[in-house]
């Protein structure tokens, strides 16, 4: 598994391995990295600048704890210190054992092609563990690759412009790009691999009878970004939803319903939304970005959601609305910025002048 990592670019520019390498190593953190091989170090200078730069951070780990793939700290199991009592993930037990590698986010080389792509569908994706459980139908794949050349050549891509945080892998460091020692080149070729990965994982999905996230329409990198309803893009939005060839027709959406706090704002206007505008497949979901899990506020990773606060599951999510009569929503003639579509149990009217509904 060697080669199906991204190396550690150990003669970047001063300083930029130790700067993604700071906060999570100074706390002793360590995360199980299954599948990273444990490398030989075989350069006497590499060695020794390796050494310098990790032994001091590991004690009393062996100063064998290191590693020649590239790796962050961020979001990954931490040990609870006085300075950060609640780390972004946290060791129940204050210990986080790696094994024979550092802990952190390991990133793969797409760039392998059928190497790693076969694999990660083949066995990580449609194995036992995956879609090939009887207990699972979908996965959620999240972040990608961003380049600011693909960018430049077409800005409208998903995911341009690249800034989450910078160009490279998304959520990660944002010295990745210097750690590894990778040109802008480097970037394109890697963000084209991934790319490419992900088509072959979608279809591979798809064949399987299972599903995942990204394949929702403006979901393409699982950026947890449902459409939430407003008085301002009401009409607008309807008014497109209703042709019956927009992609509300033709593609899964998600919607999200609007929060503030644990208080529902709008709720009978979002529900009349998604009963217009929804297609055959489509989800009625929380909020916007994270949806809040549903809770409110979002706790952090490795922690337990704040019951019993939070939002709770409104009644008019279980009524029963029927099955649609109507193929698709269409603006009342003669009322202008009114929509309404007739299912089975009830008429379903949006009015987005008053920006008021009817679910009678």
């Amino acid at each position: 598994y060697c080669e199906l990592f991204q190396g550690l670019h150990v003669g970047g520019p001063k300083g930029s391995v130790t700067t993604s390498l700071s906060a999570g190593l100074l706390a002793g953190m360590m995360v199980q990295c299954s599948l990273a091989c444990s490398a030989k170090v075989t350069n006497k200078a590499e060695k020794r600048m390796l050494s310098t730069l990790f032994q001091h951070l590991w004690t009393p780990f062996p100063t064998t704890f290191c590693s020649v793939f590239y790796h962050d700290q961020e979001q990954t199991p931490e040990v609870p210190t006085k300075a950060q009592p609640h780390p972004d993930g946290s060791c129940t037990d204050g210990v986080c054992d790696c094994g024979t590698q550092p802990c952190g986010e390991y990133l793969w080389d797409h760039r392998n092609g059928s190497m790693l792509r076969d694999w990660l569908i083949k066995e990580h994706i449609l194995g036992p563990m995956g879609v090939g459980s009887p207990d699972i139908d979908g996965l959620f794949v999240d972040d990608f690759w961003c380049s600011d050349l693909l960018c430049k050549e077409n800005p409208h891509q998903p995911g341009c412009p690249c800034g989450d945080p910078v160009q490279g892998p998304t959520e990660i460091d944002r010295n990745s790009q210097a750690d590894m020692g990778l040109s802008d080149s480097d970037i394109r070729d890697l963000t084209e691999a991934w790319n490419k990965t992900m088509t072959a994982f979608q279809q591979a999905m798809l064949d399987a009878k299972a599903y995942t996230w990204s394949l929702m329409a403006g979901q393409s990198h699982a950026n947890a970004s449902p459409s939430v309803i407003s008085k301002a893009s009401c009409a607008s939005t309807l008014k497109y939803a209703c042709q019956a060839t927009s992609s509300w027709q033709t593609q899964a959406h998600l919607v999200g319903v609007k929060v503030n706090g644990s208080t529902w704002t709008q709720l009978e206007q979002d529900v009349a939304f998604f009963l217009l505008a929804r297609g055959p497949y489509a989800w009625l979901g929380w909020g916007v970005w994270g949806m809040t899990w549903p809770f409110n506020p979002e706790p952090a990773h490795g922690e337990l959601p704040p019951l019993p606060h939070g939002v709770p599951r409104p009644a008019l999510f279980d009524r029963d609305f029927g099955t649609p009569v109507d193929a698709a929503c269409h603006e009342v003639a003669g009322s202008a910025g009114v929509f309404r579509r007739q299912w089975s149990k009830a008429t379903i009217e949006l009015d987005c002048n008053t920006f008021t509904a009817k679910l009678g």
